[in-house]
């Protein structure tokens, strides 16, 4: 279960004080009794940035700042790292100078990282070693006071009114994942939902400690009698910290009758989200170079597009507040992200898909049969839902859809062709996977063509490289 801390803490966006003014307070308390050289003798000051989530490699494009302490006038240099976390100030007056360095995490955790006291001498030459703090330490001062179990840690931001962007107090952020309890021996995919969280204070700040890192979260803002829409996000458990700024609509959301959380199921077709704000930007793939006819879409919204030659897209008449931007294209993973959108007005958004399949590059050679790996999971998976090549001759389906109608975890939703799947968690699609491809529609493949198929309602045991918190269809074809 989730651990909630109540202890107040400042958020960037309602911070009066500016970064570096923010940076020259967390100094000054450093300046205690400072020796001071002469003014006329100037030294070197450099040194290195590391990483110390990422195994202690250097961290490039890091500003480094070194404030001169013990003077009547308190001046900040700044440098940047680079490829190689170095960094260097050529010219300073002789004396003690406080160096820190300025991280997007640690500053929106109003955590200027541990500030080094250094003396740069005169015609001399000073270093100093500089590092990103552990995850344990972000831990703590994301959840002071709070003692998390090993593979947790904690998500916090704010929550504003999408309409006004005023803070929005007395919000309630909910996070939902799933785990595997054994239960006699047997294993059992349940899904557990911390619907009390986190209530958003005075400011609209929340702090949500415990939950599991490195796994799937679905995250959904409630308020009064609306909800919005739930969304994925994943905490790396090096960090063991996330930080995400949510917004919120009525307009934009949905009646608490309808959808009262973000797993309960539903046996109807949710109407679409509508609403005055627009979402244009690119798609992109590996190396950068777009991606052309990739689908495009708001989830629970009902415009669909598709980009341009040059990867572009543009989507309106869109609801407003924190919702999910999905991306299909063949030969990739499908793509989902949250994206803040506003009413009235146009948001930029850049996608990178990732891990793009190719059936020439991960042809298995040798093979017993062409269905063995469909067999190997059929016989060793513990979550997995399967239909073999005979149950699937036997029910005389015209849609590949209608196959779905004795798979309790999942649902119908339309008739004939134009049916779809969902998960019965949520108003949610699963992944749909043909051989080693990804898909977009489940009736893309006639019944009399499939050998095999293979569901998983949850992340638990689905295939790695298609995995997805509504869950994963793969659907094997004959040979």
């Amino acid at each position: 279960m989730s651990r909630t801390s109540r202890r107040p803490w400042r958020s960037p966006r309602a911070s009066h004080l500016s970064r570096r003014a923010r940076a020259v307070v967390a100094l000054a308390s450093l300046a205690g009794s400072s020796t001071v050289a002469s003014a006329q003798a100037v030294g070197r000051l450099e040194g290195i940035v590391t990483d110390s989530l990422r195994s202690a490699s250097p961290l490039a494009g890091a500003q480094v700042s070194a404030t001169r302490l013990g003077s009547a006038r308190e001046t900040t240099f700044v440098a940047v790292t680079d490829a190689r976390g170095r960094f260097a100030f050529q010219q300073l007056d002789a004396g003690e100078y406080a160096v820190g360095f300025a991280n997007p995490l640690l500053d929106s955790l109003e955590f200027g990282g541990p500030a080094r006291r250094v003396v740069v001498p005169g015609a001399g030459v000073a270093r100093a070693e500089l590092a990103v703090p552990s995850g344990r330490t972000l831990r703590s001062l994301a959840c002071p006071g709070t003692q998390l179990a090993r593979g947790t840690g904690a998500l916090l931001g704010s929550v504003t009114d999408a309409d006004t962007d005023a803070p929005l107090a007395g919000a309630q952020v909910a996070a939902v994942w799933t785990e595997l309890t054994f239960d006699k021996g047997i294993v059992q995919a349940m899904t557990l939902e911390h619907s009390g969280g986190a209530i958003t204070d005075s400011l609209g700040q929340y702090r949500l400690c415990g939950v599991p890192t490195d796994s799937w979260l679905l995250v959904q803002v409630q308020h009064a009698d609306r909800i919005g829409s739930a969304f994925q996000l994943s905490i790396a458990d090096a960090s063991g910290v996330h930080v995400r700024h949510l917004s919120f609509s009525r307009e934009g959301a949905r009646e608490r009758t309808a959808l009262d959380s973000a797993v309960r199921d539903t046996t109807r077709v949710l109407p679409p989200l509508a609403g005055t704000a627009t979402v244009a930007g690119i798609v992109r793939g590996s190396g950068g170079r777009p991606v052309a006819n990739a689908q495009v879409r708001i989830v629970g919204a009902e415009p669909i597009t598709r980009t341009d030659a040059n990867g572009w897209f543009s989507l309106t008449g869109l609801p407003s507040g924190t919702h999910e931007i999905e991306v299909r294209e063949l030969g990739f993973p499908v793509q989902r992200q949250p994206v803040d959108l506003r009413r009235g007005r146009t948001v930029r958004q850049e996608i990178q898909l990732d891990g793009a399949q190719t059936l020439e590059g991960m042809r298995t050679v040798a093979e017993r049969t062409p269905y063995e790996r469909f067999e190997t999971n059929r016989r060793l998976s513990l979550t997995g839902l399967f239909l073999t090549e005979e149950q699937i001759e036997k029910r005389h389906a015209q849609n590949t859809s209608e196959l779905f109608s004795s798979m309790s975890a999942f649902r119908i939703v339309g008739d004939g062709p134009d049916a779809r799947i969902v998960n019965k968690r949520g108003e949610c699609r699963p992944n749909v996977v043909v051989d080693y491809a990804q898909f977009q529609e489940i009736n893309s493949i006639p019944p009399s063509l499939i050998a095999g198929i293979e569901a998983y309602p949850t992340t638990n045991g689905a295939p790695a490289e298609f995995t997805n918190l509504c869950g994963v269809i793969r659907i094997w074809v004959k040979r």
